[in-house]
């Protein structure tokens, strides 16, 4: 790892120089002031350049790919040993008409209310009308006893 680190600190500065150095050519083979020898080495300046991008993204398609490789193992390995339980069917139920047709145009309260339904609810009635009323005598009498302010008269002269 440092060793390619290292690789890659070096290949980047030499990469500085020849773009440094292609900088420097670029002005004099364009004007057509340069001789031969400064021409050969613009053109062999361009072809380093050229082979240094072109190593890079071949390191670059090879970490891709491996990093591809690495991303489809473990999926073909999780669904190969994962089993999912297998759920049951569904039970299918079908809806008669009659009793949707009931739902939609029925009173909205249960038809068949008998007398002795209506007597269990006025008993609850009762019975819940007398707690109530118990309760509310019970606070009454417990606000006779206990005036207000009547706490504690602790450390009060």
């Amino acid at each position: 790892m440092a060793s390619q680190r290292q690789a890659k600190i070096e290949r980047y500065k030499q990469k500085k120089e020849v773009e440094h150095r292609l900088s420097a050519l670029k002005s004099t083979v364009e004007s057509g002031q340069a001789d031969d020898e400064r021409v050969r080495d613009y053109h062999l300046l361009h072809l380093r350049r050229w082979i240094g991008i072109s190593l890079e993204e071949i390191e670059s398609i090879d970490q891709e790919i491996k990093i591809l490789k690495e991303k489809d193992s473990p999926r073909e390995a999780s669904t190969s040993y994962s089993s999912l339980p297998e759920k049951p069917p569904m039970k299918s139920f079908i809806l008669t008409p009659n009793k949707a047709q009931a739902k939609v145009f029925g009173a909205g309260y249960p038809s068949d209310y008998d007398a002795q339904q209506q007597q269990d609810q006025e008993q609850q009635d009762d019975e819940s009308e007398g707690k109530t009323l118990h309760r509310l005598r019970e606070w009454d009498d417990w606000k006779d006893t206990h005036p207000r302010g009547y706490g504690s008269r602790q450390n009060m002269g």
